[in-house]
């Protein structure tokens, strides 16, 4: 099994999961993760999406000092 074809079963399996595992959904699942993984697959080759979907922590913008800017009052 190829990895995107094993990402695809793991995202299915975890959609399937996270809906109370569904009997008869498994279609849907595999159409959905395929999506996804799709997605993810074409953000990383164009490097855009900034991490959007691919499950990716974004760390929040800091000030160049390293320090978190003020809130505004």
């Amino acid at each position: 099994m190829d990895d995107k074809e094993e990402r695809i079963r793991r995202r299915a399996h975890a959609i399937w999961e996270n809906e109370g595992r569904p009997f008869g959904e498994e279609e849907r699942h595999w159409e959905q993760a395929r999506r996804e993984i799709e997605e993810d697959i074409s953000s990383e080759a164009t490097g855009s999406g900034e991490g959007e979907g691919t499950g990716t922590i974004v760390a929040p913008a800091t000030a160049p000092h390293g320090r978190a800017p003020a809130k505004p009052e």
